[in-house]
């Protein structure tokens, strides 16, 4: 593993464990037991580095994205929290100090805005191909799935926001998280929706 690398991981760990705001380049160079040029060397400052990770986020993301257009599509949103929770856990800090880094960090903030956007766009499109497979129930309109996925996102934020330590050796995490996303679709559902989403648990 490259210093780059080992920056970014160390400094992953400490952001998640201690919170963005606690966490200096400085520290980071003390955790690795390496000078702090080192560290500057590679990233000039800590938003370079959060930039950074913000981007290896989204290309992970995104990799896994790609798997569910050869799936059914029901499957692919049932399946998304599962799939993308260990990136969630990975960069845990940008659910926590959302906050922070909207106030201190606005490029990756704003890096975050579009994502979530583009993203919106491509849910939205899945939302409503269900909808004429006659999946999701035909009287909802555009503003009702705009809700269901402004609704869908807040609950994974609230998920991590309220993780302890004590959850982290749950074995059973990843599986709850995915059962507590995917309840969210299920008043949304067709009796068909309902059948699928049945035979998908099978």
């Amino acid at each position: 593993m490259d210093t780059r690398d080992q920056i970014k991981r160390k400094a992953t760990t400490l952001f998640n464990e201690k919170g963005v705001k606690n966490i200096t380049l400085r520290a980071v160079a003390s955790a690795l037991e390496k000078s702090y040029g080192n560290i500057t060397y590679h990233y000039k400052t800590k938003n370079d580095l959060i930039i950074e990770l913000f981007e290896d986020m989204a290309i992970e993301t995104a990799e896994i994205v790609k798997s569910f257009q050869s799936q059914n599509l029901l499957h692919a949103i049932l399946d998304a929290p599962k799939k993308t929770f260990d990136i969630s856990m990975k960069y845990l800090f940008f659910y926590v100090d959302y906050v922070e880094i909207r106030r201190s960090y606005r490029v990756v903030y704003k890096k975050a805005e579009e994502n979530n956007a583009y993203r919106k766009g491509n849910f939205m499109k899945i939302l409503e191909q269900l909808q004429i497979q006659g999946i999701l129930r035909k009287e909802l309109t555009p503003k009702d799935l705009n809700y269901l996925m402004d609704l869908s996102g807040a609950m994974r934020t609230f998920f991590f926001l309220n993780l302890r330590p004590e959850n982290f050796v749950d074995l059973e995490l990843k599986t709850k998280y995915t059962v507590y996303v995917n309840n969210l679709l299920m008043p949304y559902l067709t009796a068909k929706g309902l059948e699928e989403y049945k035979a998908y648990l099978e």
